[in-house]
């Protein structure tokens, strides 16, 4: 990766979240500018839940999966994906909140950071990745992002965040199990 000044960017992964990613978190949404102080605190909440499941383990009635993938540079968080298996699917997960910091836009992090998520789940023998996002234009590069990450619009939902605002629902296959549903729908 290359910096905004033309160096290069030393990238890692971490999915070990901890009691500082809250305010990491926090930052992280904040400086994008593409979250409201509600998504923000909901990106929080979430981060709050992930760091339980993982100190509470034994907790088998917690509501929900939800995990962290943070980009760091430097051993500083500069991006992050909030993702989980959906309940009772059959290895499908879904990717809930993306972001990267606004000073370290512009360096293919965020695609980075989706190439090392897809990988990670690939090797859970995850078959699905699913995302949803708005689809009023405020959110027109964001789509542009998810399809030039390789993922393709499934569906959009009319009238899903308000009466103004559709839901798109992007997809990407994991696995080779559709192969021959693609096959057979490219013949037709």
């Amino acid at each position: 990766l290359k910096s905004s000044e033309g160096g290069v960017i030393m990238l890692t992964f971490r999915s070990r979240i901890n009691s500082r990613d809250l305010e990491n978190v926090r930052e992280i949404s904040a400086s994008s500018g593409m979250f409201d102080e509600d998504d923000i605190d909901i990106t929080v909440c979430l981060a709050d839940d992930a760091l339980y499941q993982l100190q509470h383990p034994e907790d088998d009635d917690y509501p929900h999966d939800t995990k962290f993938l943070f980009a760091e540079q430097n051993g500083k968080p500069c991006a992050y994906a909030c993702y989980g298996e959906i309940a009772d699917s059959d290895a499908s997960y879904e990717l809930y909140w993306l972001a990267t910091h606004n000073n370290c836009r512009g360096q293919g992090i965020g695609k980075a950071l989706v190439a090392e998520l897809i990988k990670r789940l690939k090797k859970q023998g995850a078959r699905k990745l699913f995302i949803k996002t708005e689809a009023c234009p405020r959110y027109k590069a964001t789509r542009r992002f998810y399809d030039s990450c390789g993922f393709t619009l499934e569906a959009t939902l009319k009238q899903y965040y308000s009466s103004h605002d559709d839901c798109c629902i992007y997809g990407m296959c994991l696995d080779n199990s559709n192969k021959d549903l693609q096959i057979q729908s490219a013949a037709e």
